[in-house]
């Protein structure tokens, strides 16, 4: 730590401060002015006096047993003012004799940070115009000591370039509060110079005092700075007024979100309802086309159960198995045979076993036709619903299907599947497809080389050679 330097913590303060009761006198009072021992004759002639109780002082040398030079009274005493009242008076007496002290810097206080901040109604801290008042050394004048300043008595007063000026020196006892907004309140200037934990070698060390008392930037303080709190005061003014401008700002912003938030809110409502309404509309319509299918639809899971299908095959097999066999038995291919005997998941919906309706199409529009003649499978699918008949409730969904598909495709969409917007995914998936019985025996004869369909012409057919 450097010479005239004070701790920083509180901790480090106690270790160092003089215990003001205990430590010896530092200068003696000798014609009105304060004497180290060393500036004076050892012993008793040394001529001085303590300046707390006037009572005489020996002047004890470094040479001595003590540790230090200092003063001692003469004869038993309770004087415990004398370390205090000494050095408070070498201080002042220094300031006059010097006639020019060290201003500190003012950089706020507790309750003026420096620069002044705020928070804004969002909590953004935002921040005022920092006061720059830099520390000076200032030319003193018209200098008194402990003159009376109505009920209070300051140290010392005196004047420099910017007027008055009030100054303390604190041993002890720190500036009451109460006197020091007193002297706010009348607009003085007055700073506090902190000598409580001055180092004790510093006292017999004529340089280190005076760096002390009227250098030392970091002992002194701003107990009251008209300047610099009344350029605070406007920095804080301006401030309050930015503060209050970016809060009507936020209120202004939050009131247009609010209103952004109003409306968005009150579109997606009318978004809604129209969406709503337009399912409501969407049901409605589908309940007007699921109308004329609803009993249908109602018994469609029963008609294209497992059980029905195996119990309608077993009928139609009794009643139908024999005649089937002739038909088959009179193609001559063993290998179209099998094609007439075998028969898909659907077969079953034309009112007759698919052998027997398999073995009539290859007669009726296959065996014994010319080589090259031509048919539609349109063709062969009218004749078989036409000669044996159909599942009319189950053919009336799936006309329903097959017409919607028509109609979507004329409207312009791409459908390929065959259903019914208004029927359920189930539903489609249930309603059999009457075409396709007719086409995969179709494909069957194709791989068993009776027939080949013609290039480029849909559902045409060509014969081969007789089979």
């Amino acid at each position: 730590m450097r010479q005239g330097s004070f701790p920083s913590s509180d901790a480090s303060s106690q270790a160092t401060r003089p215990m003001l009761g205990v430590l010896k006198v530092p200068f003696g009072l000798k014609a009105g002015r304060m004497w180290s021992p060393k500036q004076v004759a050892a012993g008793r002639e040394c001529g001085c006096v303590c300046p707390a109780c006037e009572a005489p002082l020996v002047a004890k040398a470094a040479d001595s047993t003590c540790r230090r030079p200092h003063f001692a009274h003469l004869t038993m005493t309770d004087c415990r003012a004398g370390y205090e009242t000494a050095l408070h008076r070498k201080a002042k007496e220094l300031l006059a004799e010097h006639a020019a002290l060290l201003l500190p810097a003012w950089d706020g206080e507790a309750d003026m940070p420096n620069p002044p901040q705020l928070q804004d109604d969002t909590g953004q801290w935002m921040s005022g115009t920092r006061v720059e008042f830099p520390s000076r050394t200032a030319g003193l004048r018209n200098i008194r000591l402990e003159e009376a300043q109505g009920d209070y008595t300051p140290d010392v007063i005196a004047e420099d370039e910017a007027g008055e000026l009030l100054i303390e020196i604190r041993v002890s006892h720190a500036v009451d509060p109460l006197k020091r907004r007193r002297i706010q309140s009348e607009g003085k200037r007055l700073i506090e110079i902190d000598l409580s934990r001055l180092d004790p070698d510093a006292l017999q060390d004529d340089v280190r005092l005076v760096q002390a008392v009227l250098h030392a930037p970091e002992n002194r303080v701003w107990l009251a700075c008209p300047e610099a709190t009344d350029a605070w005061r406007e920095s804080f003014r301006a401030l309050k007024a930015q503060v209050a401008q970016r809060n009507l700002e936020i209120a202004q912003l939050r009131q247009r979100q609010e209103e952004a938030q109003r409306a968005q809110a009150r579109a997606a409502d009318h978004t809604q309802a129209q969406q709503a309404e337009r399912l409501a509309q969407r049901e409605r319509y589908r309940a007007q086309e699921r109308a004329p299918y609803q009993e249908a639809l109602e018994d469609l899971p029963t008609l294209v159960s497992i059980a029905r299908i195996e119990t309608l095959l077993a009928e139609y097999l009794a009643r139908d198995g024999e005649e089937a066999d002739q038909l088959i038995a009179q193609i001559p291919s063993q290998t179209v045979q099998q094609a007439v005997r075998h028969y898909g998941t659907h077969a079953w919906l034309y009112q007759v076993h698919p052998r027997l309706w398999q073995g009539a199409c290859y007669h009726r529009f296959v065996l014994g036709q010319p080589a090259g003649s031509q048919f539609n499978q349109r063709e062969l699918a009218r004749w078989v619903m036409q000669r044996f008949g159909r599942d009319e409730v189950l053919f009336s969904l799936f006309r329903a299907q097959y017409s919607f598909r028509d109609r979507a495709r004329k409207a312009g969409f791409q459908k390929r599947r065959i259903s019914h917007w208004a029927f359920t995914d189930l539903e489609n998936r249930q309603v059999p497809d009457f075409y396709k019985p007719i086409n995969a025996f179709v494909d069957r004869l194709v791989y068993a080389g009776a027939l080949q369909p013609v290039p480029g012409l849909l559902g045409e057919i060509r014969i081969n050679d007789a089979m």
